[in-house]
């Protein structure tokens, strides 16, 4: 059976890390496709997918395996040209996106795997599963080890040490001051710092002009990464899962659907089958505590029937954000996830006098 292996990610820019996990991919999946898996959108950095294909072949990846997707972790452009019942499908990315989702493992509400599980012995082909791999992080540059890291610091080097910074992100340029310099005006457009003078490459020029008129959301079937905009986007289009996911979303008080996708893919857990403390605050208000004696006893069916429904969501949409459109990156995920309860809303529906559901309540709001 064939393996084919798709390393999803922003790469904004793509550089030495992303070609040393690309490398590992190729070693651990050895006589494995293995495909680079990039988007167009340039709603969040200017780093369109032809700049992304240019840097990503500078660093060394061959141009027949750098593809442009709509989503990474779909990426049909890519599976649609392998027979489905004869690949397996295997995602690959850096130990350190390892907190970062989609994470692989967990159950749909039926109770069998979902989609997406950990990669192991025994793997079956695309009709049944995708899997999921970390390979090791690896440091570049002056101690490097994200696209993060070269954004943040890119502002702040001089030329001596932009043109050192790009020959160590890109050794094919050590042997090519000109070609280095050209990079280094590159990632000057991308990353918006002052350029005084054009690069002289007329096919980059254009590309660069091409950045700043690139549409916010390059793709109108896109679902919004606002929860209340996703929410009104799910209702104009029709979108049933994309509608109960956003309407859970806004009710524990999410706005970003970055933070709310992280939560909703744990909702499989134990939570579904026992009390634990955080249902019990999710049932009765965040100032009530479970006493010993209620855990490990079931939630009650009506709680647990809203919840298996917002995972079923989950499971149905996760993929239909890329990475960068989802806004998971470095920057974003170092960010505490914040939860705002409003007065009347989770509490108001969850409690009562003697610290008792409101049931008839709970399940008008629960009813999507």
């Amino acid at each position: 059976m064939k393996q084919l292996v798709i390393m999803p990610g922003g790469f904004h820019p793509f550089h030495a890390g992303h070609l040393a996990l690309y490398q590992s991919a190729l070693e651990a999946f050895p006589g494995a496709d293995v495909k680079v898996a990039a988007t167009n959108d340039t709603s969040n950095r200017p780093f369109p997918f032809k700049l992304k294909e240019k840097l990503a072949q500078l660093a060394g990846v061959p141009p027949g395996d750098f593809y442009q997707v709509k989503s990474p972790f779909r990426a049909e452009e890519i599976t649609k040209n392998y027979d489905p019942a004869d690949t397996q499908l295997i995602f690959v990315r850096s130990e350190k996106d390892a907190a970062k989702p989609p994470q692989a493992g967990g159950t749909k509400k039926d109770g069998n795997p979902s989609y997406l599980q950990p990669v192991s012995d025994r793997i079956a082909p695309m009709t049944q599963h995708a899997y999921m791999a970390y390979l090791p992080t690896v440091t570049f540059g002056p101690g490097m080890r994200s696209a993060t890291e070269i954004r943040t610091a890119w502002p702040e080097l001089d030329e001596r040490r932009r043109m050192a910074l790009v020959m160590s992100l890109y050794p094919n340029t050590q042997k090519n001051p000109k070609l280095a310099n050209t990079v280094v005006k590159m990632l000057d457009t991308a990353m918006g710092a002052e350029v005084a003078e054009a690069t002289g490459d007329e096919r980059f020029d254009t590309l660069m002009g091409r950045m700043q008129k690139e549409p916010r959301i390059p793709d109108s079937q896109m679902p919004p990464t606002d929860v209340k905009d996703l929410y009104h986007w799910a209702v104009e289009n029709h979108k049933p899962y994309h509608k109960i996911f956003a309407h859970w979303a806004n009710r524990e008080g999410f706005k970003s659907v970055a933070q709310a996708l992280q939560k909703a893919g744990n909702l499989d857990s134990d939570a579904l089958d026992y009390w634990t403390p955080d249902v019990w605050k999710l049932w009765y208000g965040p100032d009530a505590e479970m006493p010993r004696y209620w855990s490990k006893e079931r939630v009650p069916d009506e709680l647990r029937d809203y919840l298996e429904g917002v995972f079923d969501a989950y499971d149905n949409i996760v993929f239909d954000w890329p990475t960068e459109y989802r806004q998971i990156d470095e920057q974003g995920m170092a960010e505490q996830v914040t939860r705002q309860m409003s007065q009347g809303g989770l509490r108001a529906s969850y409690q009562r006098k003697y610290n008792q559901p409101m049931m008839e309540d709970y399940l008008d709001e629960a009813r999507l």
